[in-house]
């Protein structure tokens, strides 16, 4: 191999690196938008091949990081808003949803009814981060399947 291809093979590699660098940095404790989307995807998947029964219950009782890491954790609501699964709280299970407002007032369990599609949407509110105890700006992520709302959302400090 010439010098120069070398040379340019080591630059490229630099580069790459230096592309991936901020991502290794990143705040650990709290995932991202991609990962939100992903462990959405994983749950519906499991949905499907186990059966609602199986997969609420092991949304609500399995700490697998699949379901619950970190501040990432899966939801599950009914179409009429009744929580049928919570990876970080199983004792949210029955809740009706629809009622729940932000410390703000914003009624944003209305809201995932409302916006969540096949597609996929974004809702924005506020809600108490289980890794650190206080409130902060939250998006949830939600994809209406096969008559339930599938979540995980983002803390953003």
């Amino acid at each position: 191999m010439s010098r120069a291809k070398t040379h340019l093979r080591g630059a490229v590699v630099a580069f790459a690196v230096l592309l991936f660098l901020p991502a290794v940095q990143a705040d650990e404790t709290h995932g991202t938008a991609e990962e939100a989307q992903f462990r959405v995807e994983q749950a519906i998947g499991y949905f499907d091949k186990a059966g609602a029964e199986a997969a609420f219950a092991k949304f609500n009782t399995d700490p697998a990081p699949s379901f619950a890491d970190r501040d990432l954790y899966v939801f599950v609501v009914d179409d009429d808003g009744i929580a049928v699964a919570h990876a970080a709280d199983p004792s949210q299970v029955g809740l009706d949803v629809a009622g729940l407002k932000d410390v703000d007032g914003k009624m944003f369990g209305q809201e995932i009814l409302d916006m969540a599609t096949p597609q996929g949407a974004w809702v924005d509110y506020k809600w108490k981060d289980p890794e650190t105890g206080n409130i902060e700006p939250k998006s949830s992520w939600v994809v209406s399947h096969e008559g339930y709302i599938f979540g995980v959302g983002i803390y953003q400090p």
